[in-house]
């Protein structure tokens, strides 16, 4: 019997590395690409025909670690007030929405570019999910938010990485995580929630539900590859 100079695992290891580095890809003009060599996407209204979009998977996940942590006062930006029981706020004692546009469940209507809107350090919590992207300067929003924030209090923010152009009325920025960290670097704590893989990106911008993935399709994670990137961040 010959002595290998490598274990079964440790070749095994080799493959894989050798396959994420793209060093053991198929040959050109191997590929199979299916449903997705086509010119338009599967959905174009991000999956919702399908089922539910990635991001609102990777959302609903991140909700549910931090959902203990949104607590006393909080303002929600962007939402509706309906939100607080979807998202199962129990902990808030009190729930603000503000929107730039009056709609239903909208308690204050104004830009949160405004410093003016809310008063200094009159809030437990803030949460931001998908509008930092549509805000023309979010660094000017996060300073608002820091300074709204109590000592202590908390920033609950998520944005898409992949996604497509939406115009809600308009779309600016695609915040990567450092970006993220840029944003919050004056808060003394953060935490980054990222969530994707490549199969996951692709399916969010081909509108493919995440009812069409397994769990561990979904729940793989590839650091160059996010979907969504979400942020903690304590004053």
């Amino acid at each position: 019997m010959v002595d290998l100079p490598y274990s079964f695992d440790s070749f095994c290891q080799l493959v894989e590395n050798m396959v994420k580095l793209g060093i053991l890809s198929p040959a050109i003009n191997n590929l199979d690409l299916g449903d997705l060599r086509r010119r338009f996407p599967i959905c174009p209204n991000f999956g919702f025909a399908r089922g539910t979009p990635m991001d609102i998977y990777y959302l609903d996940k991140f909700i549910g670690e931090i959902r203990e942590q949104v607590v006393g006062n909080v303002l929600e930006i962007g939402g509706v007030l309906l939100n607080k029981e979807v998202y199962q706020f129990h902990n808030a004692t009190r729930y603000q929405t503000l929107d730039i546009l009056a709609r239903s469940g909208v308690t204050l209507v104004g830009n949160a570019h405004d410093p003016s809107i809310i008063e200094p350090e009159s809030l437990d919590t803030v949460v931001i999910f998908n509008v930092l992207e549509h805000c023309r300067e979010p660094w000017v929003v996060v300073k608002n938010i820091y300074s709204w924030l109590k000592v202590g209090g908390q920033c609950f923010a998520m944005v898409p990485n992949a996604q497509r152009l939406h115009d809600a009325p308009v779309d600016y920025w695609r915040p990567l995580p450092d970006g993220m960290k840029r944003l919050f670097q004056d808060f003394s704590q953060q935490r980054l929630y990222l969530y994707g893989n490549p199969l996951t990106l692709i399916a969010g911008f081909m509108g493919i539900s995440a009812e069409e993935l397994s769990s561990e399709e979904l729940d793989d994670f590839h650091p160059d590859y996010t979907v969504t990137t979400c942020m903690v961040a304590r004053k």
